[in-house]
This record gives C-alpha cells, sequence and structure tokens, in this order.
C-alpha cells in the first residue's frame, strides 16, 4: 500500500510540477518572489514530503497488522492459509447421518412388526489425530488422519432391555477435502456378536462369528453447505461368519443452516447398503426431524423419526430382513 501511495504521489507532482513553475516565473517578472523564497517553498515541500512518506509507512505496518488480526475471522479466509496441526478441530469427512453402523453418540427406539420393540444404542465417534491444511472446524480444506471406534448394541424392550446383539467397529482413515469435494481411504474392522440373554431365552441359536477387515474407499459432493451425495466401496481382505467381501454404500442429505443456530433447522437423510453377504439386497434407512449445529464446531445433534427397511443393521443376524419405524436422538461430530 505504501508503493502505492508513492506512485499516486509522484504522478500528482509530475502532474502540477509544469503549472507551478509557470506560475513562479510570473510571480518572478512581476518582482513579488525571488530566489530565495523559492528556495525556501521547496525545502518545506522537501520536508512536508518526507513527513507524508514516514506517516505513510506507519499506516502500512498497522495496516497489516489489522489484516492478520482481522482476516481469520472472515469467513473463507483461513482457507488460504495451510499448516500442519496436531489433534486438529473438526473433520474433513463427516459420518454419513442415515448410516446405520457409523461412529457416533445415538438411541433409536422403534418397533419391527415381526420381531418386536427394540432400542438400538450406539457409543463411538470420529476425531481428528493430524492435518494438514486450513484451520478451523468448519469446512476446513486440505488432508486429515482420522481414527473412529464404535459399538451398536441392541436391546429387548419386550424381554427386560435383554441384549440381542452388539457390533464392534475400529477403523483408520485418511481423508481429504477440497472445495465441495471430500474422499477417505482406510480401512475398519468389523465383529459381531449375540447377548448372553438371548441365548438363554433361545438355547437353539448356533452363534456365527461374522467378522470382517475391510479396506475402504468413499467419495462425496457438496454443491453447497445444504446438501451432499456420497457413495463408497468396502473391500473385505478377511471375511467369516458368512460375510462376503463387498459392500458397497450410497445416499444423500439435506441440512440447511439455521438463521438462528437457537432455533435449529430441519433435516432429512437417506443411506442405501448393499452387501453382498446379502446378495446385494438394499437396505434402506430415512430420517427426518429437525437438528441443532455449533456454529463454532461444527458438532450436530438431531431428534427426528427413522424408517430402516431390509436386511438388518446387527450382523449377527445378518440375513434377517426387518422393517422398523422409530423416533431417536443422534449426535455427530
Amino acid at each position: 500500500m505504501n508503493l502505492f501511495f508513492r506512485i499516486c504521489i509522484a504522478l500528482l507532482i509530475g502532474w502540477t510540477n509544469g503549472p507551478i513553475d509557470r506560475r513562479w516565473s510570473m510571480a518572478a517578472e512581476r518582482g513579488e518572489v525571488n530566489d530565495t523564497d523559492r528556495d525556501q517553498f521547496a525545502n518545506e515541500f522537501g520536508t512536508l514530503m518526507a513527513r507524508t512518506d514516514h506517516l505513510f509507512e506507519i499506516a502500512d505496518a498497522e495496516c497489516s497488522q489489522i489484516c492478520e488480526q482481522v482476516c481469520p475471522i472472515i469467513p473463507g479466509a483461513e482457507q488460504q492459509r495451510r499448516d500442519w496441526y496436531l489433534l486438529p478441530d473438526g473433520l474433513l469427512w463427516r459420518s454419513y447421518l442415515a448410516g446405520p453402523h457409523e461412529p457416533r453418540l445415538s438411541t433409536v427406539i422403534f418397533n419391527d412388526q415381526k420381531q418386536g420393540v427394540f432400542w438400538d444404542a450406539t457409543l463411538g465417534g470420529r476425531v481428528g489425530l493430524l492435518r494438514y491444511g486450513s484451520a478451523g472446524a468448519l469446512r476446513p480444506q486440505g488432508w486429515q488422519w482420522d481414527l473412529e471406534g464404535a459399538v451398536m448394541t441392541r436391546l429387548d424392550l419386550l424381554h427386560a432391555e435383554d441384549v440381542e446383539s452388539v457390533d464392534y467397529r475400529f477403523g483408520t482413515e485418511i481423508t481429504a477435502a477440497e472445495g465441495p469435494w471430500a474422499m477417505k481411504f482406510g480401512y475398519f474392522h468389523i465383529s459381531s456378536h449375540v447377548g448372553d440373554e438371548y441365548v438363554i431365552r433361545n438355547p437353539a441359536f448356533e452363534r456365527i462369528n461374522y467378522v470382517t477387515e475391510s479396506w475402504v474407499w468413499g467419495g462425496s459432493y457438496s454443491p453447497n453447505p445444504s446438501y451432499r451425495f456420497y457413495a463408497e466401496v468396502a473391500n473385505a481382505f478377511r471375511a467369516s461368519g458368512g460375510a462376503r467381501r463387498y459392500q458397497f454404500q450410497t445416499g444423500a442429505e439435506y441440512t440447511p443452516r439455521a438463521i438462528d443456530p437457537r432455533r435449529g433447522a430441519p433435516f432429512a437423510a437417506v443411506n442405501l447398503n448393499f452387501r453382498q453377504a446379502v446378495g446385494h439386497d438394499v437396505s434402506t434407512t430415512i430420517q427426518l426431524g429437525w437438528s441443532f449445529q455449533s456454529p463454532q464446531s461444527g458438532r450436530r445433534i438431531r431428534f427426528g423419526l427413522q424408517y430402516g427397511g431390509g436386511p438388518t443393521s446387527q450382523y449377527e443376524f445378518f440375513d434377517r430382513r426387518e422393517e422398523l419405524l422409530g423416533g431417536g436422538v443422534w449426535f455427530d461430530y
């Protein structure tokens, strides 16, 4: 900025130099001024220009300091700065809202017309370990190393809240985000277990050791902050207990930003899951409700209804079909 003002002043001096010289010559011819007056004016003008130049230097330094303090709070300004961050705030890749096997905190109570009334509870989360990219939790850019884990438990409410089955998930991923695009590549482990109470009530039941060790690739596209479309494929390099090699997921989410965060906004999400273990028969999950999202952390809590149809999400009974309708609360990282 200092250079800019110097150029402007030089152009102004050049433009005015000719008229000033002519006026000095005319005044000298009339005997109104002499060389001493002219020299005095030149000295004073030079001193004034030196002081002006010093003021511009001070102003330029102050403006730079102000910009450094203000730019981080301007939306999008932090996207231009990239650095290494240990245990960064926020995520570059977020869990699918309607994905029943995603790491989060949630509780859902629903009714199955054939099986009864159940309570699904998920205890888990996803965190970032290392990032190279922009700072902040809201729509950061760059790449990040994440760690995830969750326990998904199903309780039978018609039998004293007995534990019917439990699925364990653990994984680690490299995620990346650039503009509206995001991706992930990583590994996850799933193992399924049956509840002791269920075995006691069903002594003829034979437990299966449903386990997968899988590589996973996924991509998503968000044309604006309200919409997200995604797809992923998991390739199990180890599978047992009826599990098979491939699993596909795709879905869409609608999460408009609330005008007032305290009042929240509606949300809608659908997830389609195709597993080779059930002949790629689609398992559908649909959610509708109201959500509240933090403008600082990006975390979201949701209240709403959930519909599920197709093969069950509890892999101990992977070949069982169900049709569920209920309500729940979900906390997303």
